[in-house]
C-alpha cells in the first residue's frame, strides 16, 4: 500500500483523474444502475446515447469479484505508467489526446459494428454486432501500444517466446484477445486498426498548438481542463518534455529484444507499456 500511496502521491493530475474516475464510477455503478448508459454499443448510439463516444473511455461495468481486481488491475497501470507520458507531452496535450483518440477510436468502432450488423442481416443471421459493448482503458492502451510497436519499426520482440517483427505485435496481441472474447472484442480490434491508420488520420494534427493550449492554462477557463480535479501538479506545455508524439513515446513489453541483425530502435521517450497479457476482456 505504500508503495501505491507513493505512486499517487508523485502522479501528475491527468494520470490521477484516469485512475480514481473509472474506479469510482466502477464503483457507484454497484449502487446506480442508470450508470450503465456511459456504456458505448450500437444499440445505444441509435437510441441517442451519443456521450457514451467519449464517456466509454473511462467506466469500468461493475461486475463480480474478478471484474473489480481487473478494475484494479487497470488503475495500478495507468497510474504506474501514464505519469511518464505526461510529464512528456504536458497535461493539457495528454487529456485532450486521450479524449480525441477515445472518441476516433469509438466512432471507427461504431462503423464497424453496424457493417457487420448489415451483412449479418443480409445473409438472414441473427446479429450480435449492435449489443456488443466499448468500455474502459484498453482501447487506448492497444492504440498506445500499436503507435509505439510502429515506432520501433523493423526491430524483434518476442511473444511467449515466438519472435516476431514489432509492427506485428499488436495484431497478434489483438488476435488472442479475439480467441478469447469473440465479438467481445470489437473495440480493441477498432483500436488496433486506428493505431494502423493514425498518420493518415492525422490525430495530432488536430490538436491545438502549444500557444493555444498555454493561453487555456493561464485563462479563467482552466478549472475546465481539471487541473485541481484530484490534485496532483499540472505540467504545463511549456515544461514538458519534447519530441515525444503524442501517445508514441511507449516502451515495448519487458520482453522486447533487439536482434544483433535487426535495425537499430530509434530514440524513445518515457516508458509507457499498455496493458499487457494473454487475459480476455472481463465484464464484456
Amino acid at each position: 500500500m505504500d508503495f501505491v500511496a507513493g505512486l499517487w502521491k508523485d502522479a501528475p493530475a491527468v494520470t490521477r483523474a484516469l485512475t480514481a474516475v473509472p474506479l469510482l464510477l466502477h464503483v457507484a455503478g454497484h449502487f446506480c444502475g442508470q450508470l450503465a448508459l456511459l456504456n458505448l454499443s450500437l444499440l445505444s448510439f441509435r437510441y441517442g446515447c451519443f456521450w457514451g463516444v467519449l464517456t466509454s473511455a473511462v467506466w469500468e461495468p461493475p461486475g463480480g469479484l474478478l471484474q473489480s481486481l481487473f478494475s484494479l488491475l487497470i488503475a495500478f497501470w495507468v497510474l504506474s505508467q501514464l505519469p511518464r507520458v505526461e510529464r512528456a507531452l504536458g497535461s493539457a496535450k495528454l487529456l485532450l489526446g486521450a479524449a480525441m483518440a477515445a472518441v476516433a477510436i469509438n466512432l471507427l468502432f461504431l462503423l464497424m459494428a453496424f457493417l457487420l450488423d448489415w451483412l449479418s442481416q443480409l445473409k438472414g443471421q441473427a446479429s450480435v454486432w449492435p449489443f456488443v459493448k466499448s468500455s474502459g482503458l484498453i482501447p487506448l492502451a492497444i492504440y498506445g501500444l500499436t503507435l509505439q510497436s510502429l515506432q520501433a519499426g523493423e526491430a524483434e520482440t518476442t511473444f511467449f517466446g515466438i519472435p516476431m517483427k514489432a509492427k506485428y505485435y499488436p495484431m497478434v496481441l489483438v488476435g488472442l484477445f479475439t480467441l478469447l472474447s469473440g465479438p467481445a472484442v470489437l473495440p480493441d480490434v477498432a483500436a488496433l486498426a486506428m493505431g494502423y491508420l493514425h498518420n493518415r488520420a492525422r490525430l495530432d494534427a488536430m490538436l491545438p498548438s502549444d500557444g493555444k493550449l498555454q493561453r487555456w492554462e493561464s485563462s479563467r477557463w482552466s478549472f475546465l481542463l481539471g487541473q485541481r480535479l484530484f490534485g496532483g501538479h499540472w505540467v504545463p506545455v511549456g515544461q514538458a518534455g519534447t519530441g515525444i508524439a503524442a501517445w508514441g513515446g511507449a516502451q515495448l513489453p519487458h520482453h522486447h529484444v533487439i536482434r544483433p541483425n535487426a535495425p537499430a530502435r530509434p530514440a524513445q521517450g518515457p516508458e509507457f507499456r499498455a496493458f499487457q497479457g494473454s487475459g480476455h476482456r472481463l465484464g464484456s
